[in-house]
């Protein structure tokens, strides 16, 4: 290589070596100006506290009007909103190597609903339970036994301590809004006596329906709670119907030719059982010291206002007959020289012999059945 071919070889090395060395300060000097480099972003300020940091204004208003409407009614007509502290949003810059942790506006917005836990002692109250205290401080009661694990519930008396956290939303949102909703107006019941129904026998008249109005209030709430409530409005639009109740006070003789009574077997059938276990008294007539079989029945309807012979036979043409396959209690199971009261499940209950007094048994357990006989329906 000739010296002419060697001075233009060294003239490329520092030319390249040149254009690198202005590469690298660019390059470094981009770097410093890039870090030192602000940034726009919108924050939502509660009293002087920076609560969040959104990418643009819109967002952070949207998340100051979902803040304020998150405690409104649908279809409620707002009259007047506001929080404390005051929200406001403002502009804030930031270098670019500091940037903000920036939220999205539902995170923005249930943290400011939200807040802060608060840690708390609850001392136990007479008549408190989990339950109670988890629907005082908004908690579930897995959150209470898990803040408590070495506490036994099972032996929670007044004066213990429980640890409780309690959530402070960062602002109070004051709402007063006009509501119109529709309320049950709830039936009344009307209880009347008349001789045409059987003695200690309940009819239902008339069957008893709720009613509506339709009532318009204006209420103010904080944080969803209310603290005001006034009614500015209420119609009816729909009457309630009275329930009415007849309670019987009629005597009248066993229907006959196939008649019956309006009245109650199973009613008919419980209060029978109510005496299994007394005592078989031949010609008797008493429920408590002593009855034979007819005695036994004649009394049970005695106290519905019904009245019969006390006689087994003549009791075999009361009422409407009906099939054993269609036998309900309080249905009258005749026999030759006995008579029983139908309780269900194939049994009766009657007065059987001195050895078993008044008792429970099957309807075939006196002998065949000459017939049933419906004295109410």
């Amino acid at each position: 290589m000739n010296i002419l071919e060697q001075i233009k070889s060294k003239k490329y090395v520092i030319a390249g070596a040149l254009v690198l060395a202005i590469a690298v300060l660019a390059a470094a000097v981009f770097t410093t100006v890039k870090a030192y480099a602000e940034e726009e972003y919108w924050a939502v300020q509660i009293g002087s506290k920076t609560a969040c940091v959104l990418n643009s204004e819109s967002s952070a208003k949207k998340v100051i009007k979902n803040v304020k409407n998150h405690y409104t009614a649908e279809g409620a007509k707002v009259k007047a909103i506001s929080c404390d502290p005051a929200m406001k949003v403002v502009k804030k810059t930031y270098k670019a190597s500091k940037r903000p942790k920036v939220s999205t506006v539902d995170d923005a917005v249930n943290y400011i609903l939200t807040g802060t836990k608060k840690r708390l002692t609850y001392t136990v109250k007479s008549g408190d339970s989990p339950w109670t205290i988890a629907a005082k401080y908004d908690l579930s009661v897995r959150e209470i036994l898990n803040m408590n694990e070495e506490k036994d519930f099972s032996t929670l008396y007044p004066g213990d301590k429980l640890k409780l956290y309690q959530m402070n939303p960062m602002v109070t949102v004051t709402a007063t809004q006009q509501i119109t909703s529709e309320e049950t107006i709830e039936y009344e019941t009307v209880t009347k006596e008349s001789s045409e129904v059987l003695k200690n026998t309940t009819v239902v008249e008339q069957k008893g329906s709720n009613g509506k109005r339709q009532v318009t209030k204006v209420i103010t709430t904080e944080n969803g709670k209310t603290v005001k409530s006034k009614v500015e409005e209420s119609k009816v639009i729909k009457s309630p119907q009275k329930r009415i109740v007849v309670k019987g006070t009629g005597i009248l003789p066993a229907p006959t030719d196939g008649k019956t009574y309006q009245g109650d077997g199973q009613a008919v059938a419980q209060y029978a059982l109510k005496f299994v276990g007394g005592p078989y008294v031949y010609g008797g007539v008493s429920l408590t010291d002593g009855a034979d079989c007819s005695g036994f029945v004649l009394s049970v309807y005695k106290y519905f206002g019904i009245t019969m012979a006390h006689d087994a036979g003549v009791m075999r043409s009361y009422g409407r007959e009906v099939s054993l396959a269609e036998a309900q209690p309080g249905d009258l199971v005749c026999y030759y020289g006995h008579v029983g009261i139908y309780i269900g499940g194939g049994q009766i209950v009657h007065a059987v012999n001195e050895r078993m007094g008044i008792a429970v048994t099957g309807m075939g357990y006196i002998g065949p059945v000459m017939t049933v006989r419906r004295i109410v329906e």
